[in-house]
């Protein structure tokens, strides 16, 4: 089913929209990691969350939380690395399509 035909996303290329989604994982990577930061180096009980495209506050409460959506968005960004070869040499298979 699609959505929004009409949405840019749409009309993307497929490179295009695993390198954003490259970028946009590690953007909130940082985030994530700043906010673990704060909270195990600190006494804070609460933080801001900024992505430069919105804020959202968390608490100390969702401390393994955020060690959870951490721990997965680096499998993330190692997978999108290896499809897109970088950091490391990736071997790739090529299989003939007849």
């Amino acid at each position: 089913m699609l959505i929004d035909e009409n949405n840019p996303a749409a009309k993307e290329s497929s490179e295009t929209t695993w390198r954003d989604m490259l970028a946009n994982a590690k953007i909130l990577l940082a985030a994530i990691d700043g906010a673990i930061l704060a909270f195990t180096t600190s006494g804070i009980s609460e933080y801001s969350l900024n992505t430069g495209q919105d804020s959202q506050t968390v608490k100390r409460t969702d401390l393994a939380s955020l060690m959870l959506r951490r721990k997965d968005l680096i499998n993330q960004i190692a997978i999108l690395e290896a499809r897109f070869g970088i950091g490391a040499s990736v071997a790739r298979r090529f299989v003939p399509g007849f």
